[in-house]
């Protein structure tokens, strides 16, 4: 058996939620934008774990019919191809909350909120980080340019560190750390 979670992701600056379960929550918010930490308010969203895939199947499955009047279309910040289009909620945030502290009470490993989850898990990745963006860098010259479409997905992975309040610099490789350095001091809003 593995561990699985129940995720409550409610949209930044929305009344919006998603509702979802998944074994790896960062690989699944993931695929739902490149940017999930603009798109999701991590801090905000409230995790629980149950000992299988089908406990965790189950409530959501509960919750889902609980929820049926509050159910929304997808955002348009989120890929189609993800899924989980009949999984969003508007309005029902109050509720998602009070299942996820019930179920809590119960006994479930929870994170309510879950930013310190978040920021765990992203830590996790750190050693593979660094292995990656070199594998990037392989092809490019120390003094070229990073081609755009290669740079988009570097920094989309790289912004998620600072976006949760952790350092990325210790994790990347001296030629990654000075490009990233320069590409967040472009990108630092002058007060």
């Amino acid at each position: 058996m593995s561990t699985c979670h129940l995720y409550l992701l409610p949209l930044l600056h929305e009344d919006i939620a998603k509702v979802g379960i998944s074994v790896d929550p960062l690989a699944r918010v993931r695929a739902f934008a490149s940017r999930y930490y603009e798109c999701f308010d991590l801090e905000r969203s409230l995790l629980l774990a149950f000992d299988s895939v089908r406990e965790a199947r189950r409530r959501e499955t509960a919750l889902h019919r609980a929820l049926r009047a509050w159910r929304a279309p997808a955002p348009l910040t989120v890929l189609p191809r993800a899924g989980g289009g009949t999984e969003w909620y508007r309005g029902a945030w109050a509720r998602l909350c009070d299942a996820a502290a019930a179920d809590a009470a119960l006994g479930h490993p929870a994170w309510l909120p879950a930013g310190d989850w978040w920021r765990a898990r992203l830590q996790a990745e750190e050693a593979r980080l660094f292995e990656w963006v070199d594998a990037c860098l392989r092809d490019v010259p120390r003094d070229a340019l990073v081609p755009p479409a290669l740079w988009s997905r570097v920094v989309d992975v790289l912004d998620a560190w600072p976006a949760l309040g952790l350092d990325v610099s210790h994790a990347l490789p001296d030629a990654m750390l000075a490009r990233y350095r320069l590409h967040r001091a472009a990108w630092q809003p002058t007060l």
